[in-house]
């Protein structure tokens, strides 16, 4: 008698076990308790998902917007700011920047960009010696600065800008 009572304690922990294998997709299992030979307590842990996984996203690297006109001169600028986005600071003070800061230390001057984040250039026309261009910066703050106006360029170098800050 006492065999038949094991093998029905057995099966029926058997066909508790075989039912709690297989999860609801997309629900927890709750805690079973099974039968079991006494003082004994069988308990199926709850399936649990994983925690949700936070994805950060990089500002874009570059922000130059293209197509910008195949005019050496607009590439001079193009690149000029490129190379500010890239943080490449002794590239861009050789195109330009050394004129630009009107006497200035390449320290002070690179030290300006401190809280520019990127800048997207659209290229409006070029006429002769001049680059036309629109120009948005994006602060560290969050802000965005947005500017227009000209750059003269001779020789591959930046020589002079008319640049105005319209936001």
């Amino acid at each position: 008698m006492e065999t038949k009572k094991w093998a029905a304690v057995t099966l029926m922990v058997a066909g508790a076990l075989a039912a709690c294998a297989v999860p609801n997709q997309g629900t927890a299992t709750p805690a079973v308790a099974v039968a079991a030979p006494p003082n004994t307590i069988v308990i199926q842990p709850p399936a649990v998902a994983p925690p949700p996984q936070t994805v950060y996203v990089a500002p874009p690297a570059t922000q130059t917007v293209y197509p910008a006109p195949a005019v050496p001169v607009a590439q001079t600028v193009i690149a000029f700011y490129d190379a500010i986005n890239r943080r490449d600071f002794l590239t861009a003070w050789n195109l330009g920047g050394q004129r630009l800061a009107k006497g200035g230390t390449y320290a002070s001057w690179s030290n300006g960009y401190a809280t520019t984040s990127w800048a997207a250039l659209t290229v409006r026309s070029t006429s002769g010696n001049t680059v036309y261009v629109d120009l948005s910066a994006r602060q560290t703050d969050g802000s965005m600065r947005v500017f227009s106006g000209s750059y003269t360029v001779s020789g591959g170098t930046i020589t002079a800008a008319n640049m105005k800050r319209v936001s």
